[in-house]
């Protein structure tokens, strides 16, 4: 069955972007293997990352397309640019395809930069509220531990480290979450500095912390923490467990 339009070219310019090295790798390639099995039939994934791997192949496909709704460009921009703050702060070879796919798309590359500069604000307030949420997930687990205490254990720093340098952050940014490894918000803490968002802002955060506790592994806990943020936020029982578990 033939993807709608939107689907197909959020697909494109999220492989584009993540291509834009000329290798598909890191955890560029992981969010858009994701974003494959998240929004495709098993039938038709193989084929799919199959074109997404390849640059020319994935370039003369995009040439075959119409536009895709006006309503929706600067939505897959957006989720397009992520895929280029999933490591780091995107780099000018991805600021660049961003701006070719915009240019495609018919929007002005001033355009594009204004937005793309918008959205690498907003991924870095996501970054320290993700960073806040696994602090919190560490030491919730460190508390449990047969020997707890205040600062996280080695391991636990490390994996908390290694957060953080895959996020878009500049390293005095990064630097002031280190605090974060020996004292967490509490999830009161956290739910009221999340009230304080709009709600498409607040609905971002939510999916961002729901795929830290997916891809991460952190199970139970990890989702209890989820659904008594969720809870504090007033968001419905129902409506956080969806976050959890995407259909």
């Amino acid at each position: 069955m033939p993807l709608k339009q939107e689907l197909e070219w959020t697909l494109v310019a999220c492989g584009m972007v993540a291509l834009a090295d000329g290798v598909l790798k890191g955890g560029e390639a992981s969010r858009v293997l994701d974003m494959v099995h998240e929004a495709l039939p098993p039938a038709e994934r193989d084929e799919w990352i199959d074109l997404i791997s390849d640059r020319e192949r994935l370039l003369a496909h995009v040439a075959t397309l119409k536009p895709p709704p006006a309503d929706s460009h600067e939505r897959l921009l957006r989720r397009a640019w992520s895929i280029a703050l999933v490591d780091g702060e995107g780099s000018s070879d991805e600021a660049r395809v961003l701006e070719q796919i915009g240019e495609r798309l018919g929007i002005e590359r001033g355009h594009v930069i204004t937005l793309r500069k918008l959205w690498t604000s907003e991924a870095i307030e996501t970054a320290g509220h993700v960073a806040s949420f696994a602090a919190l997930l560490l030491h919730r687990r460190g508390a449990a531990a047969p020997n707890p205490g205040k600062q996280l254990a080695p391991p636990d720093r490390e994996q908390f480290l290694q957060l953080l340098a895959r996020m878009p952050l500049s390293e005095a940014r990064r630097q002031r979450l280190h605090r974060l490894m020996d004292e967490s918000p509490t999830v009161e803490e956290l739910g009221n500095t999340l009230l304080w968002l709009g709600p498409e802002r607040r609905d971002e955060v939510l999916r961002e912390l729901a795929t830290h506790i997916r891809t991460g592994g952190h199970g139970p806990l990890g989702r209890q923490l989820f659904l008594a943020l969720a809870a504090r936020m007033a968001v419905h029982d129902d409506a956080a467990r969806a976050y959890l578990d995407p259909a």
